[in-house]
């Protein structure tokens, strides 16, 4: 145990030499999103070759989630394909709970097991810790480094921390053995009822995290959120449960349960990335069209790296129906992740509104309409932010140019 305490000892002065000083670092300056899908789906695949193909951002893939059985200890791994963990823009994330942190060495070797098994030598590390357990965080990343094979790749180790952690004096032991520190500037306390406040970041929680995170070194990255939290409550106005990555396929609003959603501040983002202060950031998570439901749209994304702001729009189109006489109203949710659908006038541009209307996709209509008469308002369900749905389709003799829509009020 002492020669391991000098050893340990030793490997933290190698470390330190070998960094300098970080506050002499330059920032780095590439983007990045995290992959975070449990299933590699052909629309996974897709979005992630065209962002490795783009070369704008690096890619954090999550890559395994230790979790403890009784005193055994086992990878929830990703199924990922072996060459995404080739490609020299790609991190590994892995995901620890806080028991990890229990025995830092026997983690240590289950890590190097498993990033043996897969092949990178890239990789970041997730764990919650309480404040009272940024030690043992210490002393995972060294064990880390001195059980690393001498014959691997070099080892390019990144982990996350939480703004508070920032104040603490043994974040600086955990900086001094990793490559790239990433503040994590998003979450929601849960409140205890409807009644309170919340939010995804907090104003003045982010700035003073900035500030502190560029004092204490300079390769911090930030990690920003594209994702909105829904949070349910039960009748009597009680918190019931977060949901920090969307409702579950098998989600079932049960009688009397309200849903509130959490969505990136658009404004505060804005803020962010104008400000002195902006570090490089990773956004939670990579937009995947058709897969995800609750994450603002790249377009979104890029825009605010660009120092503007998005306004968020329902943008209304028209097209001819795949049958002759028929024509098919479109919807598309713009900069927003939407939680309550929106009411469209139409103006069919008619003299007669004789024809038949069949609302699709969730959406319905919305006043009392007479049979054989198309309806002048239309309520349209929310879906994911970016994309095109086909909320109603139109039997009659109208002409599609001349059919024109525009919100005329926010559901209630």
């Amino acid at each position: 145990m002492k020669n391991r305490s000098l050893v340990a000892m030793a490997m933290r002065a190698v470390v330190a030499i070998a960094f300098g000083n970080p506050l002499s670092a330059a920032v780095p300056s590439a983007n990045g999103f995290y992959v975070w899908q449990r299933h590699w789906s052909d629309k996974v695949e897709s979005a992630v070759r065209s962002e490795l193909e783009a070369g704008t951002h690096d890619l954090y893939v999550l890559a395994g989630e230790l979790e403890y059985e009784g005193r055994g200890a086992r990878w929830r791994g990703v199924d990922v394909p072996d060459r995404i963990w080739r490609h020299p823009r790609v991190t590994a994330v892995f995901r620890f709970p806080v028991q990890a942190l229990d025995d830092p060495e026997r983690t240590a070797r289950a890590l190097v097991s498993r990033a043996g098994t897969l092949g990178v030598h890239r990789m970041q590390l997730d764990v919650d810790v309480p404040e009272r357990l940024i030690a043992r965080y210490g002393e995972l990343v060294e064990e880390i480094r001195l059980h690393w094979p001498v014959a691997a790749a070099a080892l390019q180790l990144g982990a996350t921390f939480l703004p508070c952690h920032l104040d603490l004096a043994g974040i600086r032991r955990v900086l001094a053995a990793i490559d790239e520190p990433v503040i994590q500037l998003h979450g929601i306390d849960a409140p205890k009822n409807r009644a309170e406040t919340w939010a995804l970041m907090r104003r003045t929680t982010v700035f003073r995290a900035l500030r502190m995170a560029r004092a204490l070194d300079g390769r911090f990255k930030m990690a920003l959120p594209s994702y909105a939290y829904v949070l349910t409550f039960n009748a009597d106005g009680s918190f019931r449960r977060l949901y920090a990555e969307g409702l579950p396929d098998d989600f079932v609003r049960s009688p009397g349960t309200t849903c509130e959603l959490a969505a990136p501040d658009l404004d505060l983002l804005h803020e962010i990335f104008t400000s002195p202060l902006r570090l490089p950031a990773i956004w939670f998570r990579l937009p995947v069209r058709g897969v995800d439901r609750w994450c603002l749209e790249r377009e979104t994304l890029s825009l605010l790296e660009r120092g503007q702001r998005p306004a968020p729009t329902v943008e209304f189109s028209v097209r001819g129906g795949v049958r002759a006489g028929t024509v098919d109203l479109v919807a598309r949710y713009r900069h927003q992740i939407p939680f309550e659908g929106v009411v469209v006038a139409i103006d069919w541009g008619a003299s007669g509104l004789g024809g038949e209307f069949f609302p699709l996709n969730g959406c319905r209509i919305e006043d009392d309409v007479v049979h054989g008469r198309l309806p002048d308002a239309v309520s349209v369900a929310p879906c994911a932010c970016g994309e095109l749905v086909v909320f109603g389709k139109a039997i009659a003799r109208v002409n599609p140019q001349r059919i024109s829509m525009k919100e005329r009020k926010m559901r209630k």
